[in-house]
């Protein structure tokens, strides 16, 4: 693993050169470069929790590889990912730690990535104004007497397809929100009922991802992306969005 460690050093110094960054987001560099691992982890944290940025989630992930906790670095470059769809560089790292520590590889297909072009607010917006709009211009012929014209059929035809793009991917980006990893460092078990006495019904795989189906105090319902399905604890399980 030190091979790789130092291509992401490597990937780490050179993404960050461009960057506006706030006071502990530089220290943080700063500590990570000297090899002040957990100094960089508490100054990237801090940096996080005065204005997260993608640059500062990727960065703390790569800070939790090098303290050894693979699980944590993946959530953290999943989040990196969300705020930074298109970014190939978190996407090429993400799926190189998952494969680290053997989880399946793959990454997004092209029709995630371009629902996470956009926010899931600015999607429903589209799709609402789409809505509208192609029911006026649908109506507008009726109303007024006069046949439609081909601009008024240019229009409906592109406010269809504007509602045709904005709705899946509005549901595809609400499907992201509702998920998260494993951040335990070990495979754990998922339980029957939202009790940890409660019998084994799979395994969840340190890193793996999950879509949560439920949520009961201190446990969440998940199905992991090995189609496993049962209660987890909030201690070894992240949501992408709180």
């Amino acid at each position: 693993m030190s091979t790789y460690l130092r291509i992401l050093l490597l990937y780490f110094v050179t993404t960050i050169a461009a960057l506006a960054t706030s006071p502990a987001f530089e220290a943080g560099i700063e500590s990570y470069q000297n090899n002040e691992y957990d100094t960089a982890q508490a100054q990237f944290t801090s940096a996080i929790e005065d204005d997260e940025t993608a640059a500062a989630q990727h960065n703390l992930a790569l800070t939790y590889l090098q303290l050894g906790s693979p699980a944590l670095a993946i959530w953290h470059l999943e989040r990196a990912q969300l705020l930074a769809p298109l970014n190939a560089d978190y996407r090429f790292k993400l799926e190189a730690v998952r494969q680290q520590i053997g989880l399946f590889a793959g990454a997004p297909e092209w029709y995630t990535l371009a629902s996470q072009s956009l926010p899931t607010n600015v999607w429903l917006i589209i799709a609402s104004i789409s809505i509208w709009l192609f029911l006026l211009l649908w109506m507008l012929p009726s109303i007024t007497g006069i046949k439609p014209s081909i601009k008024i059929k240019s229009l409906r035809f592109l406010t269809l397809i504007a509602l045709l793009l904005a709705l899946p991917s509005a549901w595809l980006n609400l499907r992201m929100i509702e998920a998260g990893t494993v951040i335990a460092n070990e495979s754990v078990s998922l339980h029957a009922a939202p009790a940890s006495a409660a019998p084994e019904s799979g395994i969840a795989r340190a890193g793996e991802r999950a879509r949560i189906i439920d949520t009961y105090k201190h446990f969440y319902e998940v199905e992991t992306e090995g189609l496993a399905t049962g209660w987890i604890s909030k201690d070894v399980f992240r949501p992408f969005v709180d």
